[in-house]
């Protein structure tokens, strides 16, 4: 997994510690070619942490949702998910 940005177009690291960080303290979004991880505020006091891919190759678009004590599932989603999958 490579050139991985946050909304503000700024590159974050392909690493776990750092995505999370950046989902978490951050702009609460990183993307990467044909993917997304980011945070949703379905109410006030919830969070949720969603995984999504554009469609692609006959593939329909997908997003799955974790709780934000779930991201090492999350985590392991978007790199699975990542180029060439």
């Amino acid at each position: 997994m490579k050139d991985l940005i946050n909304k503000n177009g700024l590159t974050v690291q392909a690493n776990a510690k750092h995505v999370f960080e950046e989902l978490m303290r951050g702009t609460g979004s990183v993307m990467g070619e044909g993917l997304s991880i980011f945070i949703e505020k379905p109410t006030v006091h919830e969070k949720q942490i969603v995984v999504s891919r554009a469609a692609a190759g006959g593939r329909a678009a997908e997003s799955r949702k974790f709780l934000p004590n779930r991201f090492q599932e999350a985590w392991e989603l978007f790199v699975g998910w990542g180029p060439g999958e």
